[in-house]
């Protein structure tokens, strides 16, 4: 249908395509011309990019395994982020670099969550992702332009590309996702045999792809690195989801210490119970005028005739639960104990 569009108008109604779907669109020959002419104009670091990762995947194992290979791709593509920063104003050459950084690892992570990769890539491309994080660590030209005062910085939160941090969100949506695939029954498994197997491969090769970026490249790392570790091992224990647990320590050659992970879920347990007798406490003890009001208002149903209740029950949840705070009572008074900050002389 695209192809018997006017030329005028399929660029119109490329204008509000995204990233994404253009490059779907270069698969049809018929307009795989206008498309690319649209991306280079447009999106030219994005296709830039796309098509460096596909050259990349294009070699050979043996070729992608060599460190030369590995080097020279990663210069190049930071240099591209580097050739687009110096154009632009000084003042805005951390967030421009930020910007393109983010776009080059949301690119290399939807490559590998793409249903067509192949097995066994996802090494590679984390090698290739460490490689980049090692260039830019270890080359200060490329620092500075980033960030100008990045000798001064603290290190409780690094600045580097393809840490994982910026992937625990994927990890995360991961976990809960499996937890729904082990509440389906066995009949639904069986009919979505196909579906559920790629969900499970796309996992898995995330995982393993997820877990080699712990590899520390530089000591400016390595606290931050055991942090998210720690964060990401006790998110997959709470949730039950061990395949990808398993598959992101073996690929980030951590031991897989049972004992160790099962204290875990423990300390996590008696930190809620904990949280929740705190919170109870607090809410019988010294409730705050919000809560006041809700309790107030529970209290009183009670003394309410049911018939009446069953009609307004709902409307009087809504009102208390919903309720602005300028409109409880006691928003604005000021208690006896209160300590005041200014004090009026009369």
């Amino acid at each position: 249908m695209l192809n018997q569009l006017p030329i005028e108008l399929l660029c119109s109604v490329l204008s509000w395509l995204e990233y994404d779907d253009l490059d779907t669109l270069l698969q049809f020959d018929s307009i795989a011309p206008i498309v690319r002419h649209h991306l280079h104009r447009h999106f030219r670091f994005h296709y830039q990019t796309t098509s460096l990762l596909r050259l990349f995947e294009s070699l050979t194992t043996t070729e992608r395994n060599k460190q030369e290979t590995r080097s020279e791709m990663a210069t190049h593509l930071l240099q591209l982020i580097c050739h687009i920063v110096e154009k632009c104003p000084k003042y805005d050459h951390r967030t421009k670099f930020t910007e393109l950084l983010d776009t080059l690892q949301q690119l290399v992570v939807r490559r590998i969550l793409s249903t067509d990769m192949r097995t066994g890539l996802e090494y590679d491309y984390a090698s290739l992702c460490l490689q980049v994080r090692h260039t830019y660590l270890h080359t200060p030209s490329i620092r500075v332009l980033h960030d100008p005062k990045y000798r001064r910085r603290s290190t409780k939160h690094p600045l580097a590309p393809f840490l994982p941090r910026d992937y625990t969100w994927i990890w995360r949506s991961h976990c809960a996702g499996a937890v729904d695939l082990l509440k389906k029954n066995t009949l639904t498994q069986v009919l979505e045999d196909r579906q559920v197997i790629q969900m499970r491969d796309r996992r898995l090769r995330f995982a393993r792809f997820f877990g080699s970026l712990f590899e520390v490249t530089s000591l400016y790392l390595e606290s931050n690195l055991d942090g998210t570790f720690e964060e990401c091992v006790r998110e997959a224990l709470v949730v039950g989801d061990v395949e990808d647990l398993l598959a992101m320590c073996v690929a980030a050659g951590r031991p897989v210490d049972v004992d160790e992970m099962c204290m875990m879920v423990m300390q996590a347990g008696e930190q809620l119970w904990s949280y929740l007798d705190m919170m109870h406490d607090w809410v019988t003890t010294n409730p705050t005028p919000q809560q006041e009001a809700r309790l107030h208002g529970w209290e009183t149903d009670d003394n309410v005739n049911p018939n009446e209740q069953s009609l307004s029950q709902q409307e009087q949840q809504q009102s208390l639960l919903f309720s602005a705070e300028c409109m409880l009572p006691d928003r604005y008074k000021v208690q006896a104990q209160s300590k005041l900050r200014l004090k009026v002389n009369t």
